[in-house]
């Protein structure tokens, strides 16, 4: 007997992982209903039953790609809740913004699949507006009524300032091609970001970087002294 050639076995980790990152690029280039689990399996170089095993159907497949987003900036937000706190209202929203413009420069593809979710509803939209985004949109908001009440932002309605700063930031990374062949820019180069943070902030009407951090050292000092005036 000849032989035996050796069968590269997959493990299942690294098909699974295959699998989200082309059904990823699937999804935000083609969206939901321009997709399909065989398109999705050629791209990732596995066998289509593989991804029916991983994930049963392309509804399943598409929450595990929307929650991998959240998933991954899960300890950067927690952390970012935990110090919000200890800042002012102008220093909170600048650090909401910064926060949301390098999310959206590390994860364009977020942007582009709500892009096509969000044309028509349905069950996969009304999923993701619950589950991830109206948790963000009530921070936001009570971020800028916040910043409003104490004078340092805009005025207006807290829910279209929400989703105008949404246009504002995302459409350069969103359409990066067409950003840079019209601008000369690179959106995701480091300095652009902090650009368009800066922009963002701006259009909130926001006090320039170098005061908000003044008034975020005198605001940790004086709840320091709270503190201790308490014990």
């Amino acid at each position: 007997m000849g032989k035996r050639e050796a069968v590269k076995v997959m493990p299942q980790e690294d098909g699974r992982s295959r699998i989200l990152t082309a059904a990823l690029e699937v999804f935000s280039t083609s969206g939901f209903e321009g997709s399909s689990l065989r398109r999705i399996a050629d791209l990732a170089g596995v066998q289509h039953q593989l991804v029916v095993y991983h994930f049963k159907t392309k509804d399943a497949l598409w929450r595990a790609v929307v929650a991998s987003f959240f998933d991954q900036n899960e300890s950067r937000f927690q952390l970012w809740l935990k110090n919000l706190e200890a800042t002012g209202p102008a220093a909170a929203l600048r650090g909401m913004v910064r926060e949301f413009v390098r999310f959206t420069a590390r994860r364009p593809e977020f942007h582009r699949i709500a892009t096509f979710e969000g044309r028509s509803d349905n069950d996969r939209l009304r999923w993701v507006l619950k589950t991830y985004v109206r948790p963000y949109y009530e921070i936001s908001t009570k971020l800028i009524r916040k910043a409003q009440i104490a004078g340092v932002a805009r005025s207006g309605d807290p829910g279209q300032l929400h989703y105008a700063i949404i246009g504002l930031v995302t459409t350069s990374f969103v359409f990066a091609q067409e950003y840079r062949s019209m601008t000369g820019l690179e959106p995701f180069d480091a300095r652009e970001i902090e650009k368009t943070i800066d922009l963002a902030c701006d259009f909130l009407g926001l006090p320039a970087a170098a005061s908000v951090s003044a008034r975020k050292a005198r605001t940790v000092r004086q709840n320091a002294q709270r503190r201790t005036g308490r014990s």
